[in-house]
């Protein structure tokens, strides 16, 4: 009878457990701090920070991951409707190609490989391939998610299983590669690895999951150098950037939004994100402004399944290394479900599931909203936007103060569309040319001729 009640005891805690982290995920979506709204409406322009590697496209979202398009690509996307140049077979996958030297790096699966190819830029032709086996599965696609990140003569890739390698930009061998699953993660993420590894100075940082959470790996030989965390694993990808303070990765995991210290994973602050199933997807997007009191630093995330989004302020601890965190306000005014958003001054736009959406970063308020994309992706050409919506549809369009006002759109895919109706994946625009791809081919388009 007392082992009964106790087995009684113990599954009514766990109940009044679950019925609180029930209540606390659904709790109230909106929430303001009026105080810190006011500082935020009352500061400085906000500075891009993030850290930039070489190359004209090297990494996931750009030089510095930010989603920005460089003026002369601007330029050229402003002189029309970009032409076919070349296309190419590439198999499943949802992992953006890279741009650097002239080569064209993807990331896909064919068969029952998956494969990391560097292509000749000017006609898609194959320079080089390295492939590894995998036995992955999963409803949504059986491909990489990851995008390749080019640094240092190294291409770092991540499979969707968790297998993370380094081969030589020049010729596709091999230099290391690490399994996740074992002794650093046990299992991958229910949709797969998708955050793109991160080049930070002499580490190759990814998001593992439990028990080792955000790991770093020395960038020439692979091994171990730091763990932070236990998290599990987000879909989003680190970002590294550099305040007066110094440098700062920033990631959302699973469950939370983390500044660390990239020399030695020591977490630096943090702010609880979760969302159900643990996807949060889209890349944070960091900035600072200049104060009476030094330099803030402001972190903006977003997430679907009705989620929404949070602007969250950092400053650091006078005298001290830590920094404290709170959040100036949280609405679902822009909820995410995969493509990350894009700050064009002082507004920040996106997907708020099947409508884009703009807004003012400081109050969170909302601009306007359009539909006509569905679920898509999109990427800032200097004051215009490039998307790409789900069902193919590129197009160029500019906003204004209550609206957005398309320039031009085309059927990359043509009348039938993508394979399996989802483009899912980000463009990319470098060197003249936009890469978009679907489940079976890359394709490459040409900018207006003349206008770069």
């Amino acid at each position: 009878m007392t082992s009964r009640y106790r087995l009684a005891g113990v599954v009514a805690v766990l109940g009044m457990v679950m019925a609180a982290l029930v209540v606390w995920i659904r709790r109230p979506r909106e929430f303001a701090n009026p105080g810190l709204v006011q500082q935020a409406v009352q500061s400085g322009a906000a500075n891009s920070l993030a850290e930039e590697l070489p190359g004209a496209w090297p990494q996931w979202r750009g030089p510095r991951r930010d989603g920005q398009i460089d003026a002369g690509n601007v330029r050229a996307l402003l002189g029309g409707k970009p032409d076919p140049m070349w296309e190419v077979p590439l198999g499943e996958g949802y992992s953006s190609p890279v741009v650097v030297d002239g080569r064209v790096i993807t990331l896909s699966r064919s068969g029952d490989e998956e494969e990391l190819q560097a292509l000749d830029a000017r006609d898609g032709s194959r320079v080089w391939r390295h492939a590894w086996p995998t036995a992955y599965t999963n409803d949504y696609g059986r491909g990489p998610r990851a995008t390749p990140t080019v640094a240092g003569g190294m291409v770092f890739a991540l499979g969707a299983a968790g297998r993370l390698v380094a081969v030589s930009l020049s010729d596709g061998k091999p230099v290391w590669n690490v399994e996740l699953v074992g002794d650093i993660s046990k299992a991958p993420p229910r949709w797969g690895f998708s955050g793109s590894p991160l080049v930070a100075g002499d580490l190759v940082v990814v998001q593992a999951g439990p028990p080792a959470g955000v790991v770093a790996f020395d960038r020439l030989t692979g091994k171990e150098v730091w763990r932070a965390s236990s998290d599990p694993a987000g879909y989003s990808s680190p970002i590294l950037v550099r305040c007066r303070e110094g440098l700062q990765l920033v990631c959302l995991t699973g469950l939370r939004l983390l500044g660390l210290d990239p020399a030695s994973g020591e977490v630096l602050w943090q702010q609880e994100w979760p969302t159900e199933f643990e996807v949060n997807a889209a890349t944070p997007l960091l900035w600072t402004v200049p104060g009476e009191g030094g330099e803030t630093l402001y972190a903006f995330v977003t997430s679907g399944y009705g989620r929404g989004c949070c602007l969250v302020r950092a400053d650091k601890e006078k005298g001290g290394k830590f920094w404290n965190a709170s959040v100036v306000y949280r609405n679902t005014r822009l909820r995410s479900h995969f493509g990350s958003p894009v700050r064009m001054g002082d507004l920040i736009c996106g997907f708020d599931e099947q409508m884009v959406t703009a807004l003012d970063w400081r109050t969170g308020e909302k601009r306007w909203s359009k539909r006509g994309y569905k679920k898509g992706t999109l990427l800032a050409a200097g004051d215009h936007l490039l998307l790409l919506g789900e069902e193919g549809d590129l197009a160029l369009a500019r906003p204004e103060e209550k609206d957005m006002r398309e320039l031009w759109r085309l059927k990359v895919f043509g009348d039938q569309g993508p394979a399996g109706k989802k483009a899912w994946t980000m463009p990319v625009v470098a060197g003249g040319m936009v890469l978009v791809r679907d489940e079976e081919k890359l394709t490459c388009l040409r900018l207006a001729p003349g206008k770069e």
